[in-house]
């Protein structure tokens, strides 16, 4: 019966044992089947993220007026935080003009709160007194930017504009927010050109030895005598003062400018061309580098030539609009993105530098589709993604534009190719429905010229003038003028890589491993280039590189660190790099080398921990077979005992013969 038992428990626990190594090894081995498959060489995510839901900025409270040329900028200490702007018409209905709105979020756009840059007509703060803006009645050509110490920079143009609508002399300034944008501080004129116009900033953010420094390109004349054309000024302590500005480019030909900063601190100023004599178009898109922080004009290079620019309204538009290239670059290049007829209708190009803007690519064309309108584009690049928004006309019928929509792409290689285009707008709405209402120009339908986009590695937030909601406020002189300041929170495709364990000791002529894991993150799909680097060299690792494919949302594959007699004993640092696109993580992991003489027997680690639970099994049932025995032992033992006992009694109790034969 013991032997029986006994035997019945080995095969049970054999069996038991045999069944989760069967199943380990499964698993392992679907996880690896998983990991090792290659279906494309194509390493870019297909799809661009999860796109938000449209926003007002403004809201509907009265008075429900314009905001067009509208502005965004992200806080680089805290991407939760945002700050934008635009032409805000909310005084227009106690009889004053356009003014320059400011609004931040500090949610990531979700909710925003709504002011006016101080110093209007009727603000009676001590800011808005203090201001010298205090003295015009207009400002127009918001344009915002962040520094890394959270100063906000909002720049523009003030004037006055007279009771029969004339306009008096412009003149650019620049507002500044401290405190992550939260708090006004103050407003710099640049004074001395004449005219300003078309302005535009940016700050340089690179960490460098001009890290801080805001430039500003603008259009003026330089004296009454002097071409009207693009000028370049900056600031090295933080708005308060600005150097003398000159023409960048010096033959005077600019206008219409932009303005980016390369991770090296070169500066960078877009502009249109045409003839400073005649004003004349010249038709190409020339790009000046400026070098030292912005002191040294080195180059001016013709980017685009010939270009055929946008010079009115487009096609079934009556909504004024011409080309204003906007600009930006990172460590990968310089890139300039415009609108252009050379194709018939207008479409979005973009030409990109990589040898620091002395040539440039032909223009690539963003819009995939053909038919309709494509025009006002913005730029902005973040963690190496260039990322490009523009109005688009696609979905409308007829030959009259009566449905707009705002749409975007990415490109993840540095601008030579770009994602299928995304629509942004969840309803189209009619350009031409708002009029101007403000002097000059004030009956023509106007969209504001230019559209704004900021982005951090992870979310990008277009900002655009939108109709969707044009009637709800009448004016009896001016029809519908609702024309709302509107965004959207578009989350970017990405993945995540993690390991487990991330520290493990592995005795040489073993092997050790680690789990490593992917997920998709904001509808991440696509496939992950992965390579393995131990450091220092020498610690065997399988596989040194493999691709996994996401989705499933949750991927990978299994890292074997194999170590023999020879490999150095000591802590390697393993390096796990993950890579798609523009997208790179990677996760650390610290595996020891021992010597296989440590503890004595040499048994694997996995191994061990594979047989840990059983032995603990195969103990307990040991230990109840051994109780139960001893139990049937001593039971039988005292039933002996007991036996015995009672035989004797019964002899002692017995009569002897004597007895019997007594009377």
């Amino acid at each position: 019966m013991k032997a029986t038992l006994i035997a019945i428990i080995a095969l049970s626990w054999l069996a038991l044992v045999t069944s989760q190594v069967q199943a380990t090894s499964s698993s392992l081995a679907q996880l690896t089947i998983a990991a090792n498959t290659r279906p494309s060489l194509q390493l870019s995510p297909s799809s661009i993220g999860v796109l938000g839901p449209n926003i007002g900025i403004v809201g509907e409270a009265v008075p429900d007026r314009q905001q067009v040329e509208v502005t965004i900028a992200v806080d680089p200490r805290n991407p939760n935080i945002l700050v934008a702007g635009g032409q805000d018409l909310r005084l227009k209905s106690i009889g004053e003009h356009r003014w320059h709105g400011y609004y931040r979020s500090t949610d990531n756009g979700q909710t925003w709160s709504s002011g006016l840059l101080p110093g209007f007509p009727s603000d009676t703060s001590p800011q808005g007194l203090s201001s010298p803006l205090h003295k015009s009645n207009a400002t127009s050509d918001p344009v915002l930017a962040f520094d890394r110490a959270g100063n906000v920079y909002y720049a523009g143009l003030v004037f006055n504009i007279s009771a029969t609508g004339s306009v008096a002399n412009t003149v650019a300034f620049v507002a500044k927010y401290v405190n992550d944008g939260s708090a006004y501080s103050s407003v710099t004129l640049i004074t001395g050109p004449l005219s300003a116009d078309k302005e535009w900033i940016t700050v340089d953010n690179t960490g460098g030895p001009n890290d801080g420094n805001v430039y500003m390109a603008f259009d003026a004349q330089l004296s009454v005598s002097s071409p009207f054309a693009t000028l370049f000024t900056r600031s090295i302590d933080g708005g308060q003062t600005f150097s003398a500005p000159f023409y960048a480019p010096a033959d005077q030909t600019g206008g219409l400018p932009g303005v980016a900063v390369d991770s090296s601190g070169n500066v960078y100023v877009s502009s249109d061309a045409f003839d400073p004599v005649t004003g004349a178009n010249l038709n190409y898109i020339q790009v000046s580098k400026l070098a030292n922080g912005g002191i040294t004009l080195v180059q001016n290079v013709k980017a685009v030539n010939p270009a055929s620019w946008l010079t009115g309204p487009p096609s079934g538009a009556t909504f004024r609009a011409f080309t204003i290239p906007q600009i930006a670059a990172d460590s990968q290049g310089v890139y300039v993105v415009f609108d252009d007829l050379r194709q018939g209708n207008a479409s979005v190009f973009l030409t990109r530098s990589t040898d620091g803007g002395s040539s440039w690519t032909a223009p690539f064309r963003v819009n995939d589709a053909s038919q309709g309108q494509h025009f006002f584009p913005t730029i902005a690049v973040s963690g190496g993604i260039v990322n490009v928004a523009w109005y688009d006309s696609r979905l409308n019928t007829g030959t009259t534009m009566t449905a707009l929509d705002l749409y975007y792409a990415q490109s993840q290689d540095a601008g030579v190719s770009f994602s299928p285009n995304v629509r942004v707008t969840n309803a189209s709405f009619n350009p031409n429905a708002v009029l101007r209402t403000d002097n000059p120009d004030a009956n023509g339908a106007f969209m504001g010229d230019y559209i704004g986009i900021a982005a951090t590695a992870n979310v990008v937030h277009p900002i655009w003038t939108d109709n969707r909601s044009a009637c709800d406020t009448l004016d009896p002189t001016w029809g519908c003028v609702d024309q709302d300041a509107y965004t959207a929170t578009i989350s970017l495709a990405d993945f995540a890589i993690s390991a487990n364990p991330v520290s493990l000791s592995v005795p040489q002529g073993s092997s050790g491993q680690s789990s490593i894991t992917l997920l998709s993150l904001n509808g991440f799909s696509g496939s992950v280039s992965v390579s393995s680097s131990p450091s220092p060299s020498g610690l065997p690792t399988s596989p040194m590189s493999t691709i996994v494919t996401l989705p499933p949302v949750v991927n990978g594959f299994v890292l074997t660190f194999s170590p023999t007699a020879s490999t150095p004993l000591g802590t390697y640092t393993v390096n796990v790099t993950g890579t798609s696109g523009a997208r790179s993580h990677f996760v650390l992991l610290s595996v020891t080398v021992q010597s296989s003489s440590v503890g004595g027997v040499i048994v694997a680690t996995n191994k061990v921990r594979l047989l840990l639970p059983y032995l603990a099994g195969l103990s307990l049932i040991v230990v109840a077979f051994l109780a139960m025995e001893t139990y049937r032992h001593v039971r039988k033992v005292r039933l002996d005992d007991s036996g015995e006992t009672d035989r004797t009694k019964r002899m002692t109790e017995r009569p002897s013969e004597e007895e019997k034969k007594e009377p």
